[in-house]
């Protein structure tokens, strides 16, 4: 199991700070206030926050990407993608793993390593910060 550093914990409860009121696109009842904190490889940083509903994909931007959640039946997992925020129908993005999609088990705070492609291989972007705050 991955255990989020202090400074992670510290930029979500920042992140939380400025949750926005209402969600653009989202529809029925908030069901997960998402926060998501991306700790970029040169030390700076991009964060947002958005209501989940009762739809089975939500999607935020932070920085130049597109965070999407893709949530299972009774909401207790979801997919995570990356990608950037002008063409999110392609990934930019890819996991440790080299997978452009992971699964994430529960919805406790949660880590990645994202990574682009370059001709030398890969570079990476930075850490992913997730961190679901359960409305019900």
């Amino acid at each position: 199991m991955r255990r989020l550093s202090s400074l992670g914990l510290s930029a979500l409860l920042l992140a939380a700070v400025t949750s926005p009121t209402s969600a653009s696109g989202q529809s029925g009842e908030p069901r997960y206030l998402v926060k998501a904190f991306l700790l970029k490889d040169d030390k700076t940083f991009d964060h947002a926050t958005n209501w989940c509903g009762d739809d089975s994909v939500c999607t935020l931007t932070v920085g130049d990407y597109e965070i999407g959640l893709r949530f299972f039946m009774g909401y207790d997992s979801y997919r995570l993608r990356v990608a950037s925020s002008w063409d999110g129908d392609n990934p930019c993005c890819f996991f440790a793993d080299g997978t452009y999609e992971t699964s994430v088990a529960s919805v406790r705070p949660h880590a990645e390593v994202l990574y682009s492609k370059t001709d030398a291989g890969r570079l990476k972007l930075g850490t992913l910060y997730i961190a679901l705050e359960s409305l019900k």
